[in-house]
């Protein structure tokens, strides 16, 4: 298999399970694991990640330029998103050879989809908030606490095979929030998230003498054209009460992992 296939083929899984509530980190190691691809190459993982980025500030823009005009409801809202960012960079900075050295194991990845499993099949019992959200979308305050609660299963899902968007969501459903707030408040919440990434990424990253700029950027379009089908698509399973369905995906993505990766 050539290294343009195996690039475009890490694009899509990347876009795809960055937002569906599979675990992009897990699929990411397993696939790269069942590839031989090579592991390590920061600047192909900023490539992706910016694709990743630009499909949430597609679907989401008008939250964006609501969130930018900087008035009391969203310096309100913008005030819940760095709280619920928090927790993840705390853990990001004290853990961060730790969790790397995670990502070199499938194994873990595996577990974390079963995981992953668990807590999505937990939100089949939430029940939907009675909150009328306004049209067009205001921001609305959410408790810090709450927020915080909410940063803190962002937290959690820095380990491959533990979904952010997952996490994030059912958190969010459990906490009382509207299953359309739920949904919009995680991505929202994904742009510092994966912002930070990318920040990290290029402090440490040596990007010189790249020669496959063409592939990179083909990867990054692929990234950000599936990420976009995945967003509306985990979006729209929020609202209609399909998200907890995910769970049988990942229990058995999970379980057909381990076997494999144990009877080999």
């Amino acid at each position: 298999m050539t290294e343009f296939i195996k690039m475009i083929i890490l694009a899509v899984v990347q876009g795809l399970t960055e937002f569906l509530p599979v675990s992009s980190s897990g699929h990411l190691v397993l696939t790269q694991h069942l590839l031989g691809a090579q592991e390590g190459d920061i600047f192909f993982d900023i490539v992706l990640h910016v694709g990743t980025l630009g499909s949430v500030m597609v679907v989401y823009w008008r939250e964006i330029f609501r969130l930018l005009k900087f008035d009391k409801p969203a310096i309100s809202y913008i005030l819940c998103l760095v709280v619920g960012t928090l927790p993840a960079v705390v853990v990001g900075l004290l853990a961060k050879d730790f969790i790397e050295s995670l990502f070199h194991s499938p194994l873990f990845a595996a577990g974390g989809l079963i995981f992953t499993a668990l807590i999505l099949f937990s939100t089949r019992f939430t029940k939907d908030s009675t909150l009328t959200l306004p049209e067009p979308w205001e921001p609305q305050s959410i408790p810090l606490k709450k927020s915080l609660l909410i940063g803190t299963a962002q937290a959690f899902a820095i380990l491959p095979g533990i979904s952010r968007s997952g996490s994030t969501i059912a958190a969010s459903m459990w906490i009382g929030l509207a299953r359309a707030e739920a949904a919009r408040f995680s991505f929202l919440l994904s742009i510092p998230a994966i912002s930070g990434a990318l920040v990290l990424q290029l402090i440490g990253g040596e990007f010189s003498g790249r020669e496959d700029l063409p592939l990179l950027v083909v990867s990054a379009f692929a990234a950000f054209a599936v990420g976009l089908v995945a967003i509306r698509l985990t979006a729209l399973a929020v609202v209609r009460d399909h998200f907890w369905k995910f769970s049988f995906y990942c229990l058995i993505a999970g379980v057909v992992a381990f076997i494999i990766l144990t009877s080999t």
